[in-house]
């Protein structure tokens, strides 16, 4: 049984399929029909960002599918124009854009990253995901091929833009050199921007500068030994929005300031499965925290930008090897978790859009998207996301997939997933200016009050978030 009903049987289940397939073919090549949906986007916010997915070519990762193509079955079928993906015997016509596998890195950017930067800079909240199986891309997507990121930490690639980066080492060169502009220009607002990078894994969070700390940089990180003593990064949750403390912010004044984040992204949990012989076994956050101090009114305002590499969903038997394997190695247990949190992430994602939907049936006027209380959630990633989830940030979400026939149930499980969150409303909300010396007083109260509380030791179940407001 799967969802209440009972599997059909096979012969049934592939001539379903087969029909789907020949429907799908006659409507793509329809009228209209064109090779790639490229093009600038629409006006406004509504630039179809919640809705992307982007195809994985064949042979490229996949989750150890893509032999599967060789039997003669038929990738997976999908169309540009209109934007369109079958899997299975499941149609998708919500995605707003199709990237096809012959669109690079560069195109992608293009499209969709240049209005979210912009955005950051003028104090806008940016949230920009990859979701997907194991082996879709998404890493790829965000970052670039495996182990681009420890040859660009190496300065092998030097200071520009490498035509393999993803979005997240392409927006970071865009916005250093945007800041590094606007500072120059001299006008009445000086900028300061920061880097840092974490890992939710299973074994807690993971400060990646910290991970990746090199003795040959001994003297410029001394101050970090807090953190590296410390319990490692600690979400607060009652922040609005919710927000993480404790890792190393990484000041981005000199090219090498970003080739040291690329080092540390490079130090990630990996391992080899039976699907994948390098997938990810956390969530990676990479923040871009930005700084606007104007000089007139001595106000401050605070802006942060995440790129999210979701670790990919597993089909924990495919991967582990069996019941005979499931804990072997603690890699089971690390995709059942990661699963979990993928799962809890859908449920906010859908608790939203079922509340906005009977909030409209009563009779009431739809108002803004609410997350009733993240702590119902377990582990950091939703209530990190929450400003995505309200309504709150610019946000971009890519949905990666294979084309691997052997795929497809988890390629329309995450095409699924596209379609819940595609129905969240996307906004902006600026951050308001704060006074800076209201910032630095209520800075020192809070870090007297830690220091108190934790010197006594009746912390509590704080006693992890006050360790790291400290650093």
């Amino acid at each position: 049984m799967e969802g209440g009903q009972s599997k059909p049987p096979p012969g049934l289940r592939a001539g379903r399929e087969a029909r789907a397939q020949e429907r799908f073919a006659a409507k793509a090549a329809g009228p209209g029909a064109r090779a790639d949906a490229a093009g600038a986007p629409a006006a406004g916010l509504d630039d179809g960002g919640q809705g992307v997915v982007r195809i994985m070519p064949m042979g490229a990762g996949g989750g150890g599918g893509e032999t599967s193509a060789a039997a003669g079955a038929k990738p997976m079928q999908f169309s540009t124009d209109p934007p369109a993906v079958l899997a299975g015997a499941h149609e998708f016509r919500y995605p707003r854009h199709i990237i096809g596998p012959e669109r690079d890195q560069q195109s992608l950017f293009d499209e969709f990253m240049p209005a979210r930067i912009d955005g950051f800079l003028d104090g806008n909240n940016v949230n920009v995901m990859a979701y997907g199986q194991t082996g879709s891309g998404k890493t790829h997507t965000v970052f670039g091929p495996p182990g681009i990121m420890a040859k660009a930490g190496a300065c092998e690639l030097g200071h520009s833009v490498c035509a393999d980066y993803g979005i997240f080492p392409r927006g970071l060169w865009a916005i250093y050199e945007r800041v590094k502009a606007m500072n120059a220009a001299g006008a009445g607002t000086s900028y300061f921007l920061t880097s840092s990078c974490v890992e939710l894994s299973l074994m807690g969070n993971l400060d990646m500068l910290v991970k990746s700390h090199d003795e040959r940089n001994a003297e410029r990180d001394k101050g970090w030994d807090r953190a590296r003593q410390g319990s490692g990064p600690q979400l607060d949750k009652f922040s609005t929005p919710p927000r993480m403390y404790g890792m190393v912010e990484l000041p981005m004044e000199t090219p090498d300031d970003l080739l040291r984040i690329f080092a540390a992204i490079a130090s990630r949990n990996t391992a080899g499965t039976l699907m994948n012989d390098s997938s990810s076994r956390s969530h990676c956050i990479c923040w871009l925290t930005l700084f606007a101090h104007d000089k007139a009114t001595d106000a401050v305002r605070l802006s942060r930008f995440q790129f999210v590499d979701l670790a990919g969903s597993e089909r924990v038997k495919e991967a582990s090897g069996g019941s005979e394997n499931l804990w072997a190695g603690g890699t089971a247990t690390e995709g059942l978790m990661t699963n979990l949190s993928l799962m809890m992430l859908s449920k906010a994602a859908r608790d939203i859009v079922a509340s906005r939907g009977k909030s409209k049936s009563g009779g009431k006027k739809g108002g803004k998207q609410k997350l009733a209380h993240t702590a119902g959630y377990i582990g950091d990633l939703v209530p990190l996301l929450t400003d995505s989830m309200t309504g709150d940030a610019l946000t971009a979400l890519f949905v990666c997939v294979s084309q691997a026939p052997d795929n497809v149930m988890q390629s329309k499980i995450a095409l699924e997933f596209g379609e819940v969150f595609s129905k969240l409303s996307m906004g902006k909300k600026q951050q308001k200016e704060e006074p800076r010396g209201k910032i630095v007083k209520e800075l020192l109260a809070k870090q007297e009050s830690n220091d108190a509380t934790l010197a006594r030791g009746v912390a509590g179940k704080f006693q992890a978030v006050r360790m790291g407001q400290q650093l």
